[in-house]
């Protein structure tokens, strides 16, 4: 059985490490300040805002959980600021899920064959090869705490409260779905960890606890949350407004909109046949899950229920509490991640019940598969969503940067735009610029009306300004000795591309396209 399990293993990684710079097309925003923030942590033990081994991270626009920070640093140190650098630890994390679980449903089991099945299907779901493709933190979220199931099951009490509290400081959902886990490991197997166990639990969720009552993670629940959320206040009061009180509260409408969020994840549209409506985090032509494990799933869940196995049904009910709590949680598949295993290892023993009673099914199975994996979702995934998603994952941007970093030197003055997208940091990370150096020169992104004259914005190092043009004729503010990062979308008007003809007193020194050969972003001087 191990040399199967190797396959499967090998498997998970191909899918996982294959064309990896080409799909997803580019790094986004998220992932190069995951990648920004371990270069600045590995040359300077700081983050971006200086603090010093933080616990909580401060990224220009808002507080992160620190962990997958802290696990790209080898990786940045040892391929630079790349794609590679960026992305493989996810790749490393996404192809160990499998083993996690193949140990996880064994201890539980004792059954190779379902084992074998279910750390296939996790090594083949669309949803777990998605993310591990990315920067994604919920991948080493999932397999910490699958590893700290593991270690409990195993009564490894001194050691499973380190991936518990870990997997709490890489991504919110497990801020609350994991004490209540724990809870209910103890009270499904009756057993009782040591009191050395809780209390270095509680020790290591310190530095977390300390956050969140001083506000830094409080703060970024509180954006996402579904009792913040203004368009429900604003429906309540307008059904107060027609009928009065008592029908409409405030109790009805938040306990309604949860319980929606709830129910969502469980649908087939979610599940089999669109999935995540962000184009970043699905395809959109199949679910989170392949469309031919629908009837396995459900022949697994009657299973399952059949032999108790309250473990994973039970886990598979409390998964969707964290995200049914924030305003879009019903369908974002990044928080409704920890749905993965039970579905897993439901579609896992459906498979293998459905084998067993009729074997030839295993043959047609692995034939549809093959057809409808790589054949359909493999093929669209490399030549189609890695060109017509450009937009999502911020295409361009590399590529301006990387021949910006070569031509600012012969200008004093650099000017970049910042209204198509946040640019300070894809500028940080693409053309390498010190974090130390950063730490001295950085005041504040906020832009200030006229820093240089017809232009808003803020100023990095007195030659680096990032914001836009105030005034509709910007062309004629061009400065002398001045380059300038201009947007298609903000600066040029209509479909008129500067490559072909550009305005007679403008020098067009580079661009940077989508995969369909349109302009984005343009490199440009004063002739």
């Amino acid at each position: 059985m191990s040399w199967i399990l190797s396959l499967i293993l090998a498997l998970s990684l191909g899918l996982r490490v294959g064309l990896l710079q080409i799909a997803p097309p580019e790094l986004f925003g998220d992932e190069v300040d995951v990648g920004y923030q371990a270069r600045s942590l590995l040359q300077t033990g700081r983050d971006l805002y200086g603090q010093i081994l933080p616990t909580y991270i401060h990224s220009l626009a808002e507080w992160r959980a620190p962990l997958l920070m802290y696990a790209t640093v080898p990786t940045i140190a040892a391929l630079g600021n790349s794609v590679w650098g960026v992305r493989l630890p996810e790749v490393i994390f996404g192809t160990l899920g499998s083993l996690i679980l193949f140990l996880l449903v064994y201890h539980i089991s004792r059954s190779y064959t379902l084992s074998l099945f279910c750390s296939l299907v996790l090594a083949v779901t669309p949803w777990h090869i998605y993310y591990s493709r990315a920067a994604y933190e919920v991948v080493f979220m999932l397999d910490l705490v699958m590893l700290g199931t593991l270690l409990f099951l195993k009564r490894r009490f001194a050691l499973c409260p380190l991936p518990f509290a870990l997997s709490m400081y890489t991504y919110s959902t497990a801020v609350l779905f994991v004490p209540l886990w724990f809870v209910t490991l103890i009270f499904l197997t009756r057993v009782r960890p040591k009191l050395i166990s809780l209390l270095l639990f509680s020790l290591l969720l310190v530095p977390l606890i300390f956050n969140i009552i001083s506000g830094p993670a409080r703060g970024r629940f509180g954006g996402l949350s579904i009792f913040a959320n203004p368009e429900i206040f604003k429906n309540l009061n307008l059904l107060q407004a027609e009928d009065g009180r008592l029908w409409h509260n405030k109790l009805e409408t938040y306990a309604s909109a949860v319980v929606a969020n709830y129910l969502r994840p469980f649908s087939t549209d979610f599940l089999f046949i669109r999935g995540d409506p962000d184009y970043r985090q699905s395809m959109q032509i199949v679910g989170e899950l392949l469309p031919i494990s629908f009837p396995f799933v459900l022949i697994g869940l009657w299973y399952l229920a059949s032999r108790k196995q309250w473990l994973w049904l039970t886990w598979l009910f409390l998964a969707p509490l964290p995200a049914a709590l924030t305003s879009d949680g019903g369908y974002h598949a990044t928080r409704l991640f920890l749905m993965l295993p039970p579905l897993a290892v439901a579609t896992g023993a459906g498979v293998v019940l459905v084998t067993r009673k009729l074997p030839r099914v295993l043959n047609i199975l692995f034939l549809v598969f093959f057809i409808s994996y790589f054949v359909y979702l493999a093929h669209y995934y490399v030549a189609h969503y890695a060109k017509s998603s450009w937009r999502w994952w911020n295409v361009g941007f590399q590529q301006a940067m990387t021949e910006l970093a070569r031509l600012a030197p012969n200008y004093s003055r650099v000017f970049i735009n910042n209204t198509y997208e946040p640019s300070l940091i894809r500028f940080l990370f693409w053309t390498s610029y010190s974090p130390a150096k950063f730490h001295r020169q950085f005041t504040l992104d906020q832009p200030q009306v006229n820093i240089v004259p017809n232009y808003d914005g803020f100023s990095l190092d007195g030659k680096y300004f990032f914001g836009n043009f105030n005034k509709s004729n910007w062309m004629e503010s061009l400065l002398p000795n001045s380059l300038y990062v201009i947007s298609q979308r903000d600066n040029v008007a209509g479909d008129w591309d500067w490559r072909r003809t550009p305005p007679d007193n403008i020098q067009v020194l580079f661009t940077s396209t989508n995969a369909y050969n349109q302009p984005i972003l343009y490199l440009v001087a004063r002739k």
